[in-house]
């Protein structure tokens, strides 16, 4: 079994899709990580890494991950070949079974949270 964590921040706002076969939802994630060592010029080295999400995963990630917030996902190692274009080098993609928000709440979500708890203590 290959298991795989990649930790970063994220590259863009994530945008919901839906599965044409299946109906459910979706998200591809970029994230950006920094390499612990920097090169010759000593310019520190940023690698881009795709993380697909799914069903409720992929509801929670739209719903509370914002472009810049940093996060840790866990998955499975998938390679992909580009079959329209064979000159074009392979990649890879992290098919997460785990995402953990490591940024602090928004101030707005926090605030929305916070009146969410008081309404419900009160009823």
């Amino acid at each position: 079994m290959l298991k795989i964590t990649a930790t970063g921040n994220l590259t863009n706002d994530v945008e919901l899709k839906m599965n044409e076969t299946t109906g459910k939802p979706y998200a591809i994630l970029r994230i950006a990580s920094d390499r612990r060592y920097r090169d010759q010029e000593g310019n520190r080295l940023t690698d881009f890494i795709s993380i697909k999400v799914r069903g409720p995963l992929a509801e929670f990630c739209a719903a509370y991950a914002w472009k810049g917030c940093k996060l840790a996902a866990t998955g499975d190692f998938e390679t992909i070949t580009f079959s329209d274009d064979p000159t074009r080098q392979p990649g890879f993609l992290i098919k997460a079974t785990e995402v953990e928000l490591l940024s602090p709440r928004r101030a707005e979500e926090a605030t929305a949270a916070e009146q969410n708890q008081a309404e419900c203590e009160a009823a």
